[in-house]
């Protein structure tokens, strides 16, 4: 049975409102940044509208055995196919064939997309029909981390839960718990910008070891004269998403500490004596240009368009080295 999230109070309290006054909404959008347990709430709550018992999920009736096997006949979850990067529309057709079919068991028909936003254009308008004439028993759950990528149409169709990002003292108990003993749970739940499902990841990766590496790389490149194109190369084997992540909130840091070699709001706290020397070597100006080339590599990677990653992280390696020796 999934458990309920320390910080997703305020959003079981409005679920169980709608339960109670019996408004619960056809179509249901989960709105908020990745890592948030989004996907886990959408989970339990298909739970509790399947579970069969007084308590809500009771755990032990059908519909929750059911649940917990995977194989609930009025559930369907459905997310981009095994090496596929989007939801297609063969999908979103077999989602309206299942919809439309007579519940198993009398109650809802409970579908979950997740995440929403990855719908081509095609899947997206053949769902609209169905989500402005819902079957009466369907209820579709909609997990979004940017629902600003759907189209004005699904959006209006769904009522919308936000999720924002917890406050440490929920947070970082239930990251703890789930760490290793010596893990630095506060660090990397700052390097998941506050979501504790990103901290978890980055955790279980290595994510940040490679952080630390990459780090290294561009002190080599600022202070050492390393051939950018070398270090560049030698980012090849890694996940570029995961590259330009760092390489952008490392930009960031470097840019707050050129400005205020005392700015309290940094990524990578627990870098600042290392970040500080390599801040202070570097032209601003340029700073901002390898910012702007940070940001399009990891715009790039999120909208899963065709493009040539090892040119990009050159260009961002010779940019770096340029900001360096800009003020040699």
């Amino acid at each position: 049975m999934i458990q309920s999230l320390p910080w997703h109070e305020r959003q079981w309290q409005r679920i169980e409102s709608m339960r109670q006054s019996e408004r619960m909404p056809h179509a249901l959008m989960l709105r908020g940044a990745r890592g948030l347990g989004k996907g886990d709430f959408a989970l339990r709550l298909s739970c509790v509208l399947l579970c069969e018992g007084d308590a809500k999920p009771c755990g032990g009736c059908r519909g929750c055995r059911l649940m917990a096997c995977g194989n609930h006949p009025d559930f369907l979850a459905v997310s981009p196919a095994e090496d596929k990067l989007s939801i297609s529309i063969e999908q979103i057709r077999a989602l309206i064939e299942h919809v439309w079919l007579t519940t198993q068991y009398g109650g809802y028909k409970v579908v979950v997309l997740n995440p929403a936003e990855l719908m081509t254009r095609q899947a997206a308008n053949t769902l609209l029909k169905t989500l402005e004439e819902p079957p009466g028993a369907a209820v579709f759950i909609l997990a979004a981390h940017q629902s600003g990528l759907l189209p004005a149409t699904i959006r209006s169709r769904c009522q919308m839960l936000d999720f924002s990002l917890p406050p440490a003292s929920r947070a970082l108990p239930w990251l703890s718990s789930r760490l290793p003993s010596q893990s630095p749970a506060e660090t990397l739940l700052r390097l998941a910008d506050g979501a504790p499902f990103g901290a978890l990841e980055i955790a279980e990766a290595g994510g940040a070891e490679a952080r630390s590496d990459l780090f290294r790389d561009l002190v080599a490149l600022a202070a050492e004269g390393a051939d950018p194109l070398a270090v560049a190369d030698g980012w090849r084997g890694k996940e570029v998403p995961e590259v330009g992540r760092w390489l952008t909130t490392l930009t960031m840091d470097l840019i707050r500490l050129k400005s205020d070699q005392n700015s309290p709001a940094l990524t990578h706290e627990d870098l600042r004596q290392a970040m500080q020397p390599v801040a202070r070597r570097l032209d601003l100006i340029r700073l901002f240009a390898l910012l702007d080339a940070c940001l399009e590599l990891r715009w790039l990677c999120e909208r899963q368009t065709s493009f040539n990653p090892q040119l990009l992280l050159e260009d961002v390696a010779i940019r770096f080295a340029a900001a360096g020796s800009a003020c040699s």
